[in-house]
This record gives structure tokens, sequence and C-alpha cells, in this order.
């Protein structure tokens, strides 16, 4: 697998909890060399593979403003009260206006709580974004359950194990492979790379100390 990921490419992640997909992430995007952006909805991510003094977290919108210029690894977990439709599109908006920056969500299904409804803004930076260098990476654990723009616009999709299977035929469907309907053991995932749209390609995620 010697495909590269470039900053301004839209990547898809989908995988059952403990599959693998936030752990990828983590450590892809730390050596992304863009400013970085972590919307954290489940108050997980703590992004231990980066060094205390080269991120920070915040939990107000308010506050992004005040630490763009001095951070270049930034997780906005929302508090109590901005876990709402209208500051997730607030935060992509500002992620938008701001250009050249890598949005990563660990859990997409949060911010679009139905196949068809989306935040304008995340939708922008999906269809418009590589006009404007900014990128996302979408994690999700129920792909079927999302909207398909999120990951029609991925170049990059990796694909952990899935329990259901209406979430693998929904991915098959879309591809037209069936590997997408194999239920993957642990560690082990799917690459598709949308450019080539060749068959997608096993690959197995290691762990090192």
């Amino acid at each position: 697998m010697s495909n590269i990921i470039e900053n301004d490419e839209h990547v898809f992640i989908s995988g059952m909890t403990g599959s693998g997909k936030t752990f990828l992430m983590k450590n892809y995007l730390r050596g992304v060399s863009k400013q970085k952006f972590i919307l954290d909805t489940k108050g997980t991510f703590e992004w231990e593979q980066v060094p205390k003094n080269e991120k920070i977290l915040v939990t107000h919108l308010k506050d992004l403003e005040a630490v763009v210029s001095e951070y270049q690894n930034i997780i906005y977990r929302p508090s109590r009260e901005e876990l709402t439709f209208e500051h997730y599109n607030a935060f992509f908006e500002f992620c938008y206006y701001l250009k050249n920056n890598t949005v990563a969500v660990d859990e997409i299904m949060q911010v679009c709580p139905t196949p068809s409804k989306i935040p304008e803004f995340l939708k922008g930076i999906l269809t418009r974004g590589r006009e404007l260098n900014v990128n996302v990476w979408s994690a999700t654990q129920r792909p079927a359950t999302i909207p398909v723009v999120v990951y029609s616009e991925a170049t990059h999709w990796f694909t952990f194990k899935l329990n259901s299977a209406v979430d693998r035929k929904r991915l098959a469907d879309f591809t037209g492979f069936d590997e997408y309907n194999e239920a993957l053991p642990k560690q082990i995932f799917l690459y598709f790379n949308a450019n080539t749209g060749e068959a997608p390609e096993k690959g197995k995620l290691v762990v090192r100390g």
C-alpha cells in the first residue's frame, strides 16, 4: 500500500468501537504539516501521540480565535451547551474561512444525526475544501446512517470491522466491491483509493511501542 494522502484530500474511516479507526487517525494526523482541528464530541480524544506543549484543548468556540496563531494542534471539545448542530456548523465555518487546515471528526454521526442532515459548512468543506486547502477526516461506527457526501467526496477510505451487515452492504453497494460485505478480524482493514477506483486492499494496523 504505497498510496500517499495529499494535504487537500478527504479521508473516510469506518469501524466498530475498538477496531482501530481512532488510533489510525491519531497517529497519521500527528505527522501532517498543516494546522489540525479535532472536533471531539465524545470527550475522549486525548491525542497522546502529540507532546503537551504542541497541542491545546478548548471547550468554547469563542476561544479558537485566541489560540489559532499559537498552536498547530487544536482539540475542540464542546462544552455541554455547545453540543448542538448550530455550534458544530459554526466550528466548520471557522475552519472553512481560516483556510489551509485539516479538520478531523472522531464520530461524524454526532454532527450528522440523519442521512439527510449535515452542517452547511461541513458540506462546504467536503465539496469545495480543496480550493481552500481544507480537508476533513471523518470517522464513524455506522456508515449506513450518515450522509453519502461524507464518503462520496473522500479519496481515501479505511474500513475496519463493522458488526452490522447493513453498514457493510452500504459500502459494498456504493463502491461495487463485494469485499466490503466481509466481517473483518480485529486490526485488519480495507483500504480503498477512489482516485484509482481499484478493488480495496487489505492492510493490518500495527501497534508499535
